[in-house]
């Protein structure tokens, strides 16, 4: 991090200086950085990469919640009295730093553990506060974003891809039906994290805390747990879905959440909506970076991760 940033974030947060940071996580939308003061204090720096991109809604539901007691990684108030600093038009947060480890992807050897039920148990307490949430600050996104990033798509881009119909046709269809859904209004509906996987967890020795909450909106809290099940159902290509990991899941969840939910109809159409709105970014993004997805050339929409486990799910579904 250059030295013009690092300034700014001691005199901002009056921090004992000089710092030094150290990059942890290069990701699509942010830089995080390990920041140390000369007291030898630890703090993690978030830097968003997208120019004008507003942080509000997520740091004021994270304060929320930090106050009423869940774990979750707590921003930092600057001497302006904000939760962030502009620099070069990019929100930069200082967080307060977590001891503790990340899973970066959940495997057959966490079966042996409790880090599944450690991280549902988690997730309900989360949707126990966020039920009926609201904040002031308006969310930069919504359960339909991805899904519109789609459909903004020309048809000329998305015939580059096999089966794109068949894609397009389930997602207008899957789109209508989540309308529908919140229209009847008998779904719980609240703050949801929206991005709910196994490495936007931090594990402590006794417990858990939730980070990243860069993707939160306001969503029917199955939705939120549709992802969360379709990220922590361990995938084999020959079998699918792992159902001993989903049920696990779903009973730790169930011990904490606002609601007991069961593996049912209902909650597989929020895992495949979940899985379809995956799907719908990471054609948009491969599209934007002209048909490649890292060094990998794109042209089959059954290449996508996520789509292949709709497919999984949707089958339960029919």
């Amino acid at each position: 991090m250059s030295y013009q940033y690092l300034s700014i974030i001691e005199s901002e947060y009056n921090l004992k200086g000089p710092l030094a940071s150290k990059l942890i996580h290069d990701g699509p939308d942010n830089y995080v950085y390990i920041v140390t003061d000369a007291n030898s204090k630890k703090y993690a720096l978030r830097v968003n990469k997208r120019l004008g991109k507003k942080v509000s809604f997520e740091l004021e539901v994270l304060v929320a919640l930090a106050q009423k007691g869940l774990n979750v990684t707590r921003p930092i108030e600057n001497k302006s009295k904000e939760y962030f600093v502009l620099i070069d038009n990019r929100q930069v947060v200082l967080f307060d730093f977590i001891d503790g480890t990340q899973v970066e992807k959940l495997d057959t050897e966490h079966l042996e553990t409790d880090v599944i039920e450690r991280g549902a148990r988690k997730f309900g307490e989360f949707h126990t506060f966020t039920n009926n949430m609201k904040v002031e600050t308006v969310p930069n996104r919504n359960i339909f974003t991805e899904y519109d990033r789609l459909f903004a798509l020309d048809t000329d881009s998305l015939k580059k891809f096999t089966d794109y119909q068949i894609l397009l046709k389930q997602v207008k269809t899957f789109y209508s039906e989540a309308q529908l859904k919140i229209k009847e209004g008998k779904e719980l509906y609240g703050v949801i994290h929206n991005d709910y996987r196994i490495q936007n967890l931090i594990y402590t020795k006794n417990d858990c805390y939730i980070i990243d909450l860069d993707w939160a909106c306001y969503g029917p809290i199955l939705k939120d747990l549709g992802l969360a099940i379709a990220e922590w159902s361990m995938y084999k290509k020959d079998t699918g879905p792992s159902k001993l990991s989903i049920y696990r899941f779903i009973n730790a969840y169930n011990e904490t959440a606002p609601k007991i939910v069961a593996y049912d109809k209902e909650l597989i159409f929020w895992i495949c909506f979940a899985c379809l709105s995956d799907t719908c970014t990471f054609i948009a993004d491969v599209v934007q970076n002209n048909y490649k997805y890292g060094d990998i050339a794109i042209n089959d929409v059954n290449q996508c991760y996520m789509y292949r486990k709709f497919k999984c799910f949707y089958k339960e579904l029919k």
